[in-house]
C-alpha cells in the first residue's frame, strides 16, 4: 500500500534520480531571467512530494510553482497547452466536483500509474517556468 507506507528505498532513489536529472537537463540552458523565491523554495517540497509518491499532490504543488513564477516572467506560449492541462488538473483537485471527483480512493489503488504519469508531466511543466530555455520539453509521456 505504497500511499500510506514509505516506498522502497530503490524507488524513492529512482524517482530522485528521475527528478534531478530531468532538472540537470532543463537547467542547462539557463533559469529564467528573474525567479521566483517562493517557486524555487517550493521545488524542495514538490520533489519530496514526488519521491514520496504523492502524485496528486505533486500535480497541485507543481501548479503553484507555475503560479508563482510565472508573476515574475512571461509564460512560454509554446507551454500554453501544457500550462491549461496543469491548471484544469490543479484546479480539479482542488476544487471538487461532488458528481465526477477527479482523484477517488479507487485511484488510489488502482490507477497510481497513470497519476504517476501525471505527477511526471506537472514537474516537466514546472520545471520548463523556471528554465525555460532547457533541453527537456515536457510532453504528455514524460
Amino acid at each position: 500500500m505504497e500511499q500510506i507506507e514509505y516506498p522502497e528505498l530503490a524507488t524513492w532513489e529512482e524517482r530522485r534520480r528521475w527528478f534531478e536529472s530531468f532538472e540537470r537537463n532543463q537547467g542547462k540552458g539557463g533559469a529564467a531571467r528573474v525567479l521566483s523565491e517562493q517557486a524555487c523554495a517550493l521545488m524542495i517540497d514538490l520533489q519530496a512530494v514526488f519521491c514520496a509518491g504523492a502524485w496528486a499532490s505533486t500535480v497541485i504543488l507543481a501548479a503553484v510553482i507555475v503560479d508563482s513564477q510565472l508573476r515574475y516572467t512571461p509564460s512560454d506560449p509554446a507551454l500554453s497547452e501544457e500550462l491549461a492541462w496543469l491548471r484544469r488538473t490543479r484546479n480539479a483537485l482542488v476544487h471538487e466536483n461532488p458528481n465526477a471527483p477527479e482523484l477517488t480512493v479507487e485511484d488510489q489503488w488502482m490507477n497510481r500509474r497513470e497519476w504517476e504519469r501525471a505527477a511526471r508531466r506537472a514537474v516537466a511543466v514546472a520545471l520548463s517556468a523556471l528554465y525555460p530555455e532547457g533541453d527537456s520539453a515536457p510532453t504528455r509521456t514524460s
